[in-house]
């Protein structure tokens, strides 16, 4: 008897092994929706966009963008967070998103409630100012800013976002003083500096490119080891006077934490694919993207030192009374 049920839970394990790999062979069998946790028009926006085009055509499905802004982010990505993880429901956001696990008021927990896929892309950030206040050099902003410090306030598109800590880094590299205005991406951070309020700030430099070339703003460095394609006459922060200054910003996918992982698996093929696309690569260098799409292990390995990095920069911010 013990013999028999041992071979119909074999038989029923086979079974099941065999329903479950037909289920993920199908994946997708309908549309796949991208959660970006920030307003649309920012960096991670127009980027989830393109890579969305290129996932379309290698799933053989739509794959579309929804906003979900708030809470730098967090508002987003905890609704991917709490979906059913079945490949179906995706976040797409900034690097920013390893602070998680500092911030007190965050409803999911990084580690088991998301599941690595990719860091898709990398770039860089621009410093900016409004064209009333007369500055057209950093190291102009620099003198400004130290004659200012009560008055001067910058923009940045949420807090604890990659954004937030290149900015704070330029605080101490540049030792100055400034008031931190944050808002729900970059969209909308760049928006109020083009309407003087606050009159400068940070943001991605390929979404910058369009007000900078309009005069509606003006980039006076950009935040890299080297010159921006989309702003090529801009000097680094290092050129313009702050040597050995860098910093910048991935943008990553990621899943429902228990989403299983053949799905993982096709969703990085489709990813890797998308970024060898012409027409995307095309696009994506055209905003000033470096392309990356490394692997869920490389990923997940690259986000613990995210997290532990993040950590140090949150407990340093809370020291000097910057956040609570």
């Amino acid at each position: 008897m013990k013999k028999i049920y041992a071979s119909l839970g074999i038989a029923l394990l086979a079974w099941l092994s065999l329903f479950i790999g037909t289920a993920w062979a199908d994946y997708p069998e309908r549309p796949v929706r991208i959660i970006v946790p920030y307003a649309p028009g920012g960096s991670t926006d127009i980027a989830a966009r393109l890579v969305a085009e290129g996932l379309s055509k290698t799933l053989n499905t739509s794959v579309f963008v929804q906003n979900q802004p708030g809470a730098s982010g967090n508002i987003g990505a905890a609704t991917v967070a709490r979906a059913a993880a079945d490949g179906y429901t995706l976040l797409f956001t900034g690097s920013g998103i390893a602070s998680a696990p500092s911030m007190k008021e965050v409803s999911f927990d990084l580690r088991k409630d998301l599941a690595p896929i990719s860091r898709v892309v990398s770039s860089q950030f621009s410093i900016m100012v409004n064209p009333s206040m007369n500055i057209n050099t950093l190291q102009e902003f620099l003198v400004y800013a130290r004659a200012n410090p009560a008055t001067l306030s910058m923009a940045c598109s949420g807090m604890l976002t990659a954004a937030h800590f290149a900015l704070e880094s330029f605080r101490q590299a540049a030792k100055i003083e400034f008031q931190t205005i944050q808002f729900n991406g970059n969209a909308p951070a760049a928006l109020a500096m083009m309407s003087g309020q606050p009159p400068a700030g940070i943001d991605a430099a390929f979404s910058a490119k369009s007000a900078v070339t309009a005069g509606r703003l003006r980039a006076i460095a950009v935040t890299g080891s080297k010159r921006s394609p989309s702003l090529p006459g801009v000097p680094t922060v290092s050129e313009a006077g702050i040597p050995g200054f860098e910093a910048g910003f991935s943008l990553i996918m990621m899943a429902p934490g228990a989403t299983p992982k053949p799905i993982i698996d096709r969703i990085h093929q489709a990813v890797v694919a998308a970024l060898k696309d012409p027409a995307v690569v095309q696009k994506l260098d055209a905003q000033g993207f470096d392309l990356v799409s490394n692997s869920p292990a490389e990923f997940a390995r690259e986000l613990e030192n995210d997290i532990k990095l993040s950590g140090e920069i949150i407990a340093n911010l809370r020291k000097t009374g910057v956040i609570q």
